[in-house]
């Protein structure tokens, strides 16, 4: 019964119900987008909107979501991290995405190149300085790379004794964070083309929807945080970098404003 609560305790039945009344929401989102480009572009205009690396993405971290699965019985060393500590293939690659906007960013600066006009200096300096951070938590600030000495009164208080913050969140606490960012980014999937405005006409958001629809889910049971972090870095990512580069184009005014900065 592990695989339905927290630390194999089956006083949280309702995580499980929340996976799978989300993953049903994210369903019907998905069929819904799958019906309107239909409608829009016809059968080969969904097989425009499919092949595109964000399908292969979502497809990638779909069979890592079995991968994972598998590993919550087999413990598969070297993909997964371990409990306490950091490494593995999943979490290399969650803080390597992390690191790719903030050096985009000084690329910007030390080239001069141009932007697409939707993320100014302070928004982007913030941004880097919040992935940083988060990048610095992740791997607990090189304790486990460096084999650094945890002080005393870190070892007494902190969760799993690292040398970070986020352990310090009671696990309950932490999943519903998790659960609430799951939920915010299923109704950013159902409105998506309210959000996000192709600079061309292009072929629809169903591929991008599906990665936000399974990051919401992934981050739905503490089986798969993990890969729920990689999920949701790796789908911001893709959005970012489209609006930086002006492929997409924001479309509320006050997400324009508060963007330009």
């Amino acid at each position: 019964m592990e695989i339905l609560s927290p630390d194999g305790e089956i006083g949280s039945p309702l995580q499980a119900i929340g996976l799978l009344l989300v993953a049903l929401a994210g369903g019907l989102i998905l069929l819904r987008g799958l019906a309107v480009q239909i409608r829009q572009t016809g059968f080969d205009g969904l097989a425009a909107s499919l092949w595109r690396y964000d399908s292969a993405v979502a497809l990638t971290l779909a069979a890592l979501t079995l991968l994972n699965l598998a590993h919550h019985f087999t413990p598969l060393t070297g993909v997964f991290r371990p409990e306490v500590g950091d490494g593995g293939l999943i979490e290399n690659l969650t803080i390597t995405v992390m690191l790719f906007p903030a050096v985009i960013f000084l690329g910007h600066l030390i080239t001069g190149r141009p932007r697409g006009g939707h993320f100014g200096p302070v928004l982007m300096s913030a941004l880097s300085l919040v992935l940083l951070a988060g990048f610095g938590e992740e791997i607990s600030w090189g304790q486990h790379w460096f084999d650094l000495a945890v002080p005393e009164v870190i070892a007494q208080t902190n969760l799993q004794s690292e040398i970070n913050l986020h352990n310090y969140i009671e696990p309950g606490m932490m999943e519903a964070i998790y659960f609430a960012t799951g939920l915010a980014l299923l109704l950013i999937a159902a409105n998506l083309r309210q959000i996000l405005q192709p600079a061309e006409q292009a072929p629809g958001f169903l591929a991008l929807k599906a990665l936000l629809v399974l990051s919401a889910v992934l981050l739905c049971h503490h089986v798969f945080q993990e890969l729920g972090e990689l999920a949701v870095i790796t789908t911001g990512f893709l959005i970012w970098k489209r609006l930086d580069d002006g492929r997409l184009s924001l479309k509320p005014r006050w997400l324009q404003t508060v963007t330009a900065y």
